[in-house]
C-alpha cells in the first residue's frame, strides 16, 4: 500500500503532516507522490479564503488525476467547515483525530468524525522532520479571538504541553542528531498559562537553558511567531543563551491605531515602534520579521499610508502580506466598508515591493559577517547549496563547495550578486 500526505499552512500544521506520515509509515504504508498512492491525507488549513479555494482545488485534482485512492481530509478547514470536504474526501476528520489516524483510515467511506475542538491537546510524539529544521510543536489554539481570524474556531483554547514534556521532545531531536529545533505552536506566547502552576515563555527558556544547555551546543533553538506583547518575556533568553538564534517574528498587522482597534489588537502604533527600535538596539544582529494584513474592513488611503509608513521606518528584516478575506465566523465577515479587491491588490503590491527592498537591505548590513548556517537538504533551484545562517538569512554556497545536507557551518556572508536576491556564502 502506498500513501501521501499533502500540507497546507503553518509550522503546526506542518508539524502534525510530519508526525501522521511517521504513523503511515510504521503501519506500513510505503511513500510516493499523490497521483500513485492508494490513500491521500490532505492536511487544511482555512486562515484564509484562498487557502480554503486551494484546498478544494487540490481535492479535486486528486480525484481527477487519481480516482481510485482513498482521501482523508483533516486540519482547520475540516474542523470549521467539514460539510466543504464531504463529497470530495472518503473521510473528513477533526483536529483531534490525527493522532488515531493509522485506526480511522479503516473508517467507511462516506465518514465524517469532527468532535469539539476543545480536546487535550493531542500528543503527536517527536516525528523525525521531513526538512533540515525540526518542528517542536509545544502548544495548540488560541484565546486572542481577533477580529479577522478564523483559527481559534479551529483550533479551540490555548492548550500547552507540559514542562518535562516539552523537555524530552528537545532531549529525542538532540539524540536523533538534529542541528535546529523550531518551538512552535499556535499562539507560542500563550504556552504555560494554562498549567498548574502557571509559566510563561521566560521560565521554559530558562528550564531548557538549566536541564539542557551543556548538550545545545551541538543543537540551536529558534522561536516561531510571537505576538508584540509577549516579545518582552524572551528578550533576556536571546541575550544570553547562545543557542537561542537572533531572530524574532512578531506579526504587526497593521500601522493604523484605528485599523488595530477594529482588528482587536492590544497595541498601537508606538507600541510597535518602540519595541522594534529598542530590540534591534540591543540586538543589532537580529533578523526581525512582520506579518502585515492588508485591506481589513475600514481600511482607508490614510490608514494603509501609515502602515506603509510604520513599516518603511522600522528595521524590519522581511514581511509577509497578506490581503484580508473574510472568514465565516469571525466579527471582521460582516463588517461594513469592504476594501475593493483592486485596492487590496495594489496595497498588497507595494508592500511586497518593500519586503523585497527590507530583505536585501539586511542582507547588505550583515556583509563580511562570519555568521552560524546550516545546509538545506534541498537544492537551490539553481543548482546550488543553500545555507540558512542563525539569524536567518538565506545564503547560496559556492558550485564547489563541500558540504552536506544538515551540517552546521561558519559561512562568511557575500553580496547577493546572483539573481535571486540572495547572500553568497563562503565556507
Amino acid at each position: 500500500m502506498k500513501a501521501s500526505i499533502i500540507n497546507m499552512g503553518c509550522k503546526v500544521n506542518q508539524f502534525e503532516s510530519t508526525a501522521m506520515l511517521e504513523m503511515l509509515k510504521t503501519s506500513g504504508y510505503e511513500l510516493s507522490a499523490p497521483k500513485d498512492v492508494d490513500l491521500v491525507v490532505l492536511n487544511t488549513c482555512a486562515v484564509t479564503g484562498r487557502a480554503e479555494s486551494e484546498a478544494i482545488s487540490i481535492l479535486r485534482r486528486l480525484r481527477r488525476h487519481n480516482p481510485q485512492a482513498k482521501v482523508i481530509g483533516v486540519g482547520c478547514l475540516a474542523q470549521i467547515n467539514p460539510d466543504r470536504l464531504q463529497g470530495l474526501c472518503d473521510l473528513v476528520l477533526g483536529q483531534g483525530q490525527k493522532s488515531s489516524l493509522p485506526e480511522l483510515i479503516k473508517m467507511p467511506s462516506g465518514t465524517t468524525l469532527v468532535p469539539p475542538k476543545a480536546e487535550p491537546i493531542g500528543d503527536l510524539g517527536d516525528p523525525k522532520p521531513w526538512r533540515t529544521r525540526a518542528l517542536h510543536k509545544i502548544q495548540d489554539g488560541c484565546d486572542a479571538y481577533c477580529a479577522y481570524c478564523a483559527v481559534p474556531l479551529a483550533r479551540g483554547p490555548s492548550r500547552s504541553f507540559g514542562l518535562d514534556r516539552v523537555l524530552s521532545g528537545l532531549e529525542s531531536y538532540l539524540e536523533m542528531g538534529e542541528k535546529e529545533v523550531v518551538l512552535t505552536g499556535i499562539h507560542l506566547g500563550l504556552w504555560g498559562r494554562d498549567l498548574e502552576p502557571s509559566h510563561d515563555l521566560s521560565v521554559l527558556l530558562s528550564e531548557i537553558d538549566r536541564a539542557l544547555g551543556p548538550k545545545l551546543t551541538a543543537m540551536r533553538l529558534r522561536l516561531s511567531s510571537l505576538e508584540p506583547l509577549e516579545v518582552p518575556q524572551v528578550l533576556d533568553a536571546l541575550l544570553d543563551y547562545d543557542w537561542l538564534v537572533p531572530h524574532i517574528h512578531t506579526p504587526i498587522q497593521s500601522g493604523s491605531d484605528a485599523i488595530l482597534k477594529r482588528m482587536g489588537r492590544p497595541y498601537t502604533r508606538d507600541h510597535v515602534s518602540c519595541l522594534i527600535v529598542n530590540l534591534k538596539l540591543l540586538m543589532p544582529h537580529v533578523n526581525i520579521g512582520t506579518d502585515v494584513l492588508v485591506g481589513f474592513p475600514g481600511e482607508t488611503d490614510e490608514d494603509f499610508q501609515q502602515t506603509l509608513e510604520l513599516v518603511e521606518n522600522l528595521p524590519f528584516g522581511y514581511l509577509h502580506v497578506f490581503p484580508f478575506s473574510p472568514r465565516p465566523g469571525t466579527r471582521a465577515a460582516n463588517l461594513e466598508g469592504q476594501v475593493p479587491p483592486e485596492v487590496k491588490r495594489g496595497r498588497v503590491s507595494k508592500l511586497k515591493k518593500l519586503d523585497v527592498e527590507k530583505r536585501l537591505k539586511f542582507i547588505n548590513q550583515q556583509i563580511g559577517d562570519t555568521r552560524q548556517a546550516i545546509i538545506e537538504n534541498t537544492l537551490h533551484r539553481s543548482g546550488r547549496m543553500k545555507a540558512l545562517t542563525d539569524n536567518y538569512i538565506p545564503a547560496l554556497l559556492q558550485p564547489d563547495a563541500e558540504a552536506s545536507p544538515g551540517q552546521m557551518v561558519t559561512i562568511t556572508l557575500g553580496e547577493p550578486q546572483n539573481p535571486y536576491g540572495m547572500a553568497e556564502a563562503y565556507l
